[in-house]
């Protein structure tokens, strides 16, 4: 293990021990040393062997780095986290707004957007897209340029890296908008680029918050084990020459990373509604009560012709009125997306 490697691993000792499970809570103050504790841990932790140890300093390290560094073998890249799919999900959401959930920028997201889009369209009338590109990453800058052209109604200079400048090429038939980019501080790489071209070229608005920062070109440093190290070294730029760094949100709606997680999992709530009010769907409600009276009954048989006298025996109580459920969107950022391309599809039908 080289030196500089070494040193590279000094930034994240606290992932380290969490990792191995020596810890339970990271450091508040400076990280120690590494090649000592590196030493202690070896030469005391019983059970753990070096190659053990070895293993969780690297997946700590690419935990705590991710975006900045990866391990990648022949043609097989294995990054920490492990890699996602280009396309995750797609869903028609309140029965006209296409969503499409990203997890990677690469080659093949084109034909795969491209391919549920249409299949949405044959299906419902849609009015708009959210394309999310929360947790999202890559490092194909080109596929970001690419993915944009979906989009873009007009040329002009989108992305450059190293000595490359791509230019957008508007598709034939462009996706129509309006289009909703969800963003947060885990979108990284070509991820982030993609979301500041889609901006840059006026093809749609970002919404939630701040990404990473992490839209870098990269570089592979060749490991002793025939495996390469990717480091990011340079920043991605804009067209018009500004360096691609966060990308702040057109409308912040702030969520916390974690609760994102969950949203995005199960992006809606079930409600209960009945003519009364509307609560969230669990096994704590209370049973419908009817405070119709006996002089309400009595009322009513009057109306109905039926004058035999008072009412006797047990008293008859309506039938429970049915209580119908509706789902409706929790994820905050997710409904705001949702809200906007509902209401830019009525202002535009509106004009037509």
């Amino acid at each position: 293990m080289t030196r500089r490697f070494l040193k590279l691993f000094s930034l994240t000792f606290a992932s380290l021990l969490v990792t191995v499970g020596l810890a339970q809570a990271q450091t508040t103050g400076p990280a120690p040393d590494f090649n000592q504790v590196y030493e202690l841990l070896r030469a005391n932790a019983p059970g753990l062997t070096a190659a053990e140890l070895n293993s969780a300093a690297v997946n700590g390290l690419l935990e705590q780095l991710h975006g900045r560094a990866s391990i990648v073998g022949g043609s097989e890249e294995t990054i920490s986290p492990k890699s996602r799919a280009e396309l995750i999900k797609s869903a028609i959401l309140e029965s006209n707004v296409a969503y499409l959930h990203v997890g990677k920028v690469g080659d093949d997201l084109v034909n795969q957007l491209k391919k549920s889009y249409h299949a949405m369209m044959t299906t419902n009338k849609i009015v708009g897209m959210a394309l999310d590109l929360r947790f999202a990453d890559g490092n194909d800058y080109a596929a970001a340029v690419s993915t944009a052209n979906l989009f873009v109604t007009k040329r002009m200079p989108l992305l450059k890296w190293g000595n490359q400048m791509e230019e957008s090429q508007p598709a034939r038939e462009p996706i129509p908008g309006p289009l909703m980019v969800l963003v947060n501080g885990q979108t990284t790489g070509a991820a982030e680029a993609l979301a500041a071209a889609l901006r840059e070229a006026d093809a749609g608005l970002i919404i939630g918050n701040p990404t990473a920062g992490l839209a870098m070109t990269t570089m592979d440093f060749p490991l002793n084990n025939g495996e390469q190290l990717r480091i990011a070294t340079s920043p991605v730029k804009l067209g018009n020459g500004v360096v691609l760094s966060h990308v702040s949100p057109d409308i912040a709606v702030t969520v916390n990373p974690d609760d994102e997680r969950e949203y995005i999992k199960n992006p809606y709530v079930t409600l209960v509604q009945d003519n009364v009010s509307s609560s969230m769907a669990t096994n704590d409600f209370l049973p419908f009560v009817d405070h119709t009276s006996e002089a309400d009954l009595v009322q009513q048989k009057l109306k109905a012709g039926d004058d035999s006298g008072p009412v006797s025996g047990p008293v008859p109580v309506p039938a429970k009125k049915a209580v119908k459920p509706v789902s409706v969107i929790q994820d905050p950022v997710l409904a705001r997306a949702v809200d906007l391309i509902k209401g830019l599809a009525i202002v535009h039908e509106s004009r037509l």
